[in-house]
């Protein structure tokens, strides 16, 4: 298999480049067929990189100005391919709760990268493109204002860090997940596709709360559901699982917790962070890390 992405850093900084445009569009028959699709998007993110900014004066000075051409169709179909991949995801999510392709994706992704874990941080990677791609989350137009200084502003949580989550509580048929702060829903969707349990979105911003429940009804996920209210506030009776990205700081954080504590003195429960609130979480004397409590990575405490 030629390496695409070394070709078309070196193709579009030669002039020459007759012998690179030959390489590189002979192994895009290859790219085309439903097992590339981690390739694909790789060359896409790659093509970006160079062409997604050409305007008309770096036309007027490129000595093939055909390659852009070439290279902007290749977009369109590689963009093609991947929409027709994930519809065929969606279709069969909403048939079935799950999907083989999205199994095997992450699988084979996951394998990519550190045995030991995965990457720490919050960037994104292919993963993410996927995930995106299969759930076809409408963004809000305008995000409402956030009703307190203590709230955070939204960022999913990054896909392989989901993935962790599902592997460090390995979850039974009876647990519930909630997730404090679910924004768009990334993870209760994720996690119940890819386990199967039930699924709870806790999310103060409405317009966010409702772009994730009509995810869910599009996809068919009867066992997930997104509810638009504060956390304070929240019924956790149901709950076994409770999730949180760093949603609130301050007195928002405390009185959620204490909240929770109390469901600990009924029932086993577990609570999973990511971010800086594992800082608190580490300090609760009702709570108990299962590992080495790291901001950058997931961190299962259960209750004493």
């Amino acid at each position: 298999m030629v390496d695409v992405s070394t070709i078309t850093r070196e193709l579009f900084s030669q002039n020459d480049t007759g012998h690179e445009l030959r390489l590189f569009f002979r192994s895009v028959g290859d790219l085309l067929g439903t097992e590339q699709l981690a390739m694909r998007l790789n060359t896409l993110d790659e093509l970006d990189a160079m062409i997604g900014d050409v305007d008309a004066d770096v036309l007027k000075i490129c000595s093939d100005p055909e390659l852009i051409a070439r290279a902007k169709t290749l977009v369109t179909q590689f963009e093609a391919a991947n929409e027709m991949l994930y519809k065929a995801v969606r279709a069969e999510i909403a048939l079935r709760g799950n999907s083989r392709a999205m199994d095997r994706w992450f699988m084979e992704l996951a394998n990519d990268g550190d045995a030991e874990g995965p990457r720490p941080g919050l960037s994104f990677d292919l993963l993410d493109e996927i995930v995106s791609g299969v759930f076809q989350l409408r963004w809000p137009v305008e995000a409402s204002f956030l009703p307190s200084a203590e709230m955070t502003a939204y960022q999913p949580t990054p896909a392989r860090h989901i993935l962790e989550l599902i592997a460090a509580c390995k979850f039974s048929s009876d647990d519930v997940l909630v997730d404090l702060g679910s924004g768009l829903g990334h993870v209760p969707l994720l996690v119940s596709i890819l386990t199967g349990i039930r699924t709870l979105g806790v999310e103060v911003q409405a317009d966010y709360a409702a772009s994730a429940q009509e995810a869910a009804e599009g996809l068919g996920l009867s066992r997930v559901r997104f509810t638009a209210e504060d956390a304070r506030t929240t019924d956790f009776s149901s709950g076994t699982v409770f999730y949180m990205f760093s949603p609130f700081t301050g007195s928002i954080l405390t009185d959620v917790l204490c909240g929770l504590r109390k469901q600990s003195r009924e029932r086993h429960i577990r609570v999973c962070s990511l971010g800086p609130c594992t800082r608190i979480l580490h300090g609760q004397r009702w709570l108990r890390a299962t590992g080495l409590p790291d901001t950058e990575r997931i961190c299962v405490f259960e209750t004493l």
